[in-house]
C-alpha cells in the first residue's frame, strides 16, 4: 500500500510539470533562432511587423523609367515627345520663343550740305576752279524713296555748266568743285543745298537729294587713258 501511494505521488508531481512546461511554452514568444540565442541581447524576440507602404494614388498615367522610354520612342521612330528628347533627356525641349519682331528698315541719317563720295578716282591733279566750265554726266534721284527724277544719259548730250557761279543748285557748285578730271563721285545734298523748302517740279519740299556725277571734262579738256569717264 505504501508503494502504490508513492507511486501514485510521483505520478502526479511529474503530470504537475509537464503541465507547467506546457503552460510555460504557452507564455513564452516563439524564438525564430530554435533557441540558440534566446538569452543574449533579444535576439530571440520577435522584431515589430515592417510598415506596408503607402498606396500609390492611381491615375490613368502609367509609369515607365527612362531606359524604357528611350526603347519605346526608338521602336516608335520617335525622336522627341512632350518633355524628352533622344538627344538630351529631359532637358532638350525648351518652351518655345516668340518670334522676334521683323528688323525695320533704318532711315539714313540726315546730311548737312553736301556729302561727296567717290565713286571711280579720277587724275588727282586737275580740279575746277570757280568760273570754269564743266562738262558731266549725272543721274539725280530723291534720297527718300530712290525714284530717279532726272537723267542726263537718258536724255543723249553731257550736261554743261559753269561751276561755282549759281548756275547751280548750291550742293553742285560746292560739291563738283571737290571732285578731279574724270571721276565719278556720289553727291548726297541736303534740301537748304538743293531746291529747298518749296522744291521744284517733281522735286518735292524739303527734298534730299542724291547724284551720281560723272566729270568728263573742265574747260574742254577731257580726261584719257583710264580716267575717261562713261557711264
Amino acid at each position: 500500500a505504501a508503494a502504490a501511494a508513492a507511486a501514485a505521488e510521483a505520478a502526479a508531481a511529474e503530470a504537475a510539470r509537464i503541465e507547467a512546461e506546457q503552460a510555460a511554452k504557452k507564455a513564452a514568444p516563439a524564438n525564430p533562432f530554435g533557441g540558440l540565442f534566446g538569452g543574449f541581447g533579444g535576439f530571440g524576440a520577435p522584431s515589430a511587423p515592417a510598415a506596408k507602404p503607402a498606396a500609390k494614388a492611381t491615375s490613368n498615367e502609367v509609369e515607365v523609367d527612362e531606359k524604357e522610354l528611350r526603347q519605346l520612342m526608338m521602336k516608335s521612330q520617335r525622336d522627341e515627345i512632350k518633355g524628352y528628347s533622344l538627344a538630351g533627356g529631359k532637358s532638350a525641349v525648351p518652351s518655345r520663343a516668340p518670334p522676334k519682331p521683323a528688323a525695320q528698315p533704318r532711315a539714313a541719317a540726315p546730311v548737312s550740305g553736301v556729302k561727296v563720295t567717290q565713286i571711280r578716282r579720277g587724275d588727282g591733279i586737275n580740279y575746277p576752279q570757280p568760273g570754269d566750265v564743266c562738262t558731266v554726266h549725272y543721274v539725280g534721284k530723291l534720297r527718300a524713296t530712290k525714284q530717279v527724277f532726272d537723267s542726263s544719259i537718258k536724255r543723249g548730250p553731257p550736261f554743261t555748266f559753269q561751276v561755282g557761279t549759281g548756275q547751280v543748285i548750291r550742293g553742285w557748285d560746292e560739291g563738283v568743285l571737290q571732285m578731279s578730271l574724270g571721276e565719278k563721285s556720289q553727291l548726297v545734298i541736303s534740301p537748304e543745298y538743293g531746291y529747298g523748302a518749296t522744291g521744284q517740279g517733281p522735286i518735292p519740299p524739303n527734298a534730299e537729294l542724291v547724284f551720281d556725277v560723272d566729270l568728263l571734262a573742265i574747260n574742254g579738256q577731257k580726261a584719257g587713258g583710264r580716267f575717261a569717264g562713261g557711264n
